[in-house]
């Protein structure tokens, strides 16, 4: 039997349950023969116990995962079908195919049923699950290639809405298209897209923002969706190629690498298609468009002409070099005028263009003191160039970690730093004319003046937000590790918790002087994140611990118990449970009574909360990801043939696209 076909036009999931065997051979393919349509998504997973550790460990499962599913990479291109897969470990199969169904908004179910089959046992998995997943998912026990328990779900009625899911939350520009988790030998980090002469042809992501895409005058392309981080975009760049007349990539090109998802996820796709990064001329469209948007506006931005810029930093001479980015370089330069200035100087795709124009578009609207003003723009030929204010003092990154770090920054200080850019998301998120999402917080982003004041900056990822509740999700995750939130790389949901997260990060450097991610081989096995590290000694409770030891001995105790608490707050795992970052203020200010001892609760909510994403999960996936995870696995660094520590390739591979004004 087929799974009848609900809700035409929405892609549905389809989780399979399975062991790497044979029986789990007849599972899939009769998921993507019978059940599966264009469009749908197909996730395989496979539930170990902590017991078969003893013979293997999370990484050799994951590579061994990726080449039982390599074999079904033409038929899921043929059906337009998105095949991903998962390992996670559970104690409780039954309980954990539950779980990911939930988690994965599953709408058919595909499990076995031969008794002789460890996985499934008989039917009554499939009738446990039933039990207790929602009546609108159909549950499905197959047997020697045919049903032998169906629960179907109910049809909807006539002109009712079929359940939402994913990809009904998603801009219509957002697309499906067959994947697989093969990854491409080829593709680089994003680091990697810099061009070494300039500033690189590796445009930006594409995002699901209609306003830029209207401005544009164009329509923006399809893009991934799926398990942002678990896809295969191999196929989709020699469909490209094909139309673009230009050679398909070569049998050595398409030839999957032999690597682990993990090591995949490491390495993370490239933001555009070979036609998209040829580096294209901004042309007249664009200047027109930009001129039109800021005359229109009202907005106070200059309009730069190139030869200005090219002799205030020099020619761009590598002397006044100051910041570098994924897609763009930023310089030092000196107006005729004397004015000193940061010049962010990008090079021009279709999709960088886009990305200028809505970065334009946000920064203008927002006029706040703790917001880097943008002073001007430029675009002529192939360069995009937006010009802000230089500030000496440099970055609260430097500031803490870097060469200005010495003498250490005092608590006074921090802690103005804090208050100012918990006003400036503020305004961001919720008090501008519309609700923005930076998605790039940090410290290197937060510039500080001659007199210490923190300036947020850097709006090159910002995207606005939707007017709802509603999260958004991205097929391509952006930003930098260390401060991205769980569910943003895990799943691509956004919104502005993602913001509140990173701020949470942000407040951890602030109080300990640490490092969102430790490099230096200092930190002990397990703690090289700084939420990983400081996770313990915040559910203790003392916070002597926590505190930089380099910090003057006079501190403002109650200053430091608000800041812990206002960390402690942001850094939860489940989004929901994140507050807004206008309550972060109060706490801060001392306007809203919280304490550490009132999160213990709250904090075993997070824990048991259904939108919380299991730290074993988190750990099966990512590996070395560093985020907030409480797994004791570990991942060998032996299983890695580079040489490097998993630690160091995860640095070597993992930067943002976003430039620092540093």
């Amino acid at each position: 039997m087929a799974v009848e076909e609900r809700g035409e036009g929405v892609g549905r999931c389809i989780l399979v349950g399975l062991h790497m065997d044979a029986v789990g051979r007849d599972l899939l393919r009769w998921a993507l023969n019978q059940a599966a349509r264009p469009g749908d998504r197909v996730v395989a997973v496979h539930i170990y116990r902590k017991s078969d550790l003893c013979k293997t460990n999370t990484l050799r499962l994951i590579r061994t995962l990726d080449d039982y599913l390599a074999e079904y990479e033409s038929l899921c291109s043929r059906k337009e079908i998105v095949l991903v897969g998962r390992v996670t470990p559970g104690s409780s199969i039954q309980k954990e195919l539950v779980k990911e169904a939930k988690l994965c908004a599953a709408m058919v179910v595909v499990l076995g049923a031969n008794k002789k089959y460890s996985f499934g046992g008989s039917t009554c998995l499939a009738k446990y699950c039933a039990k207790k997943l929602p009546p609108t998912t159909t549950v499905v026990a197959i047997q020697n290639g045919k049903p032998v328990f169906v629960r179907e779900a109910p049809k909807p009625p006539l002109g009712a809405e079929p359940k939402p899911v994913l990809r009904m939350v998603l801009h219509p520009s957002v697309g499906l298209e067959a994947k697989v988790i093969i990854p491409n030998q080829d593709r680089s980090a994003r680091s990697m897209d810099f061009d070494a002469e300039g500033c690189g042809h590796g445009a930006p992501a594409t995002e699901s923002v209609e306003d830029a895409t209207k401005a544009s005058g164009g329509v923006a392309p399809e893009q991934r969706l799926g398990w942002p981080l678990l896809r295969r975009a191999h196929a989709a760049a020699a469909a490209a190629a094909v139309a673009a007349a230009v050679p398909a990539p070569s049998a050595k090109e398409q030839e999957p690498r032999k690597q682990s998802v993990v090591q995949w996820v490491m390495s993370l796709p490239r933001r555009t298609t070979p036609s998209e990064s040829a580096g294209a001329p901004a042309g007249a469209g664009l200047a027109s468009e930009l001129k039109a948007m800021l005359d229109g506006g009202g907005a106070r931005c200059r309009w730069f002409r190139y030869e200005e810029l090219y002799d205030s930093t020099n020619h761009f001479s590598a002397e006044n070099l100051i910041g570098n980015g994924g897609n763009s370089r930023v310089y030092r330069g000196s107006l005729a005028c004397g004015q000193q200035v940061a010049i962010k100087l990008s090079k021009a795709s279709a999709e960088a263009s886009k990305d200028f124009l809505r970065e334009v578009d946000i920064i203008t609207k927002l006029q706040h003191q703790r917001i880097l003003p943008l002073i001007g723009v430029c675009v002529e030929g192939p360069n995009l160039i937006s010009v802000y204010s230089y500030l000496p003092r440099g970055s609260l990154e430097d500031n803490l970690h870097g060469e200005r770090s010495k003498p250490a920054l005092s608590w006074e200080k921090r802690y103005k730093a804090a208050l100012g850019i918990a006003e400036a998301l503020s305004y961001v998120h919720s008090g501008g004319p519309r609700p923005v999402i930076h998605r790039d917080v940090k410290s290197s982003n937060i510039l500080l003046t001659e007199e210490f004041e923190p300036q947020l900056s850097d709006f090159g990822l910002a995207i606005w937000a939707p007017t709802n509740p509603t999260s958004m999700a991205h097929s391509d995750v952006v930003g930098t590790f260390g401060y991205l939130a769980p569910e943003y790389f895990m799943y691509g949901k956004v919104t502005d918790k993602v913001d509140v997260y990173a701020f949470g990060v942000v407040l951890l450097e602030l109080l300990s002087g640490r490092k969102p991610i430790s490099s230096d081989g200092a930190s002990p096995k397990g703690q090289e994140s700084l939420v990983m590290w400081a996770t313990p000694v915040l559910s203790s409770g003392d916070i002597t611990d926590l505190l930089d030891p380099r910090l003057d001995v006079e501190h403002d105790d109650a200053e430091v118990r608000r800041m812990v608490t206002a960390a402690c707050l942001c850094l939860r795992r489940s989004a929901r449970l994140r507050p807004p970052i206008s309550q972060i203020l109060s706490i801060l200010r001392g306007e809203s009574a919280a304490s550490i001892a009132d999160q213990g609760g709250a904090a075993e909510l997070d824990c048991l909360d259904d939108e919380a994403y299991p730290a074993a999960n988190v750990r099966s996936h990512l590996g070395l990801a560093l985020l907030d995870v409480e797994d004791s696995e570990s991942i060998s660094s032996t299983e890695h043939s580079s040489g490097l520590s998993p630690l160091e390739e995860y640095l070597r591979e993992r930067w943002s696209r976003s430039s620092s004004f540093d």
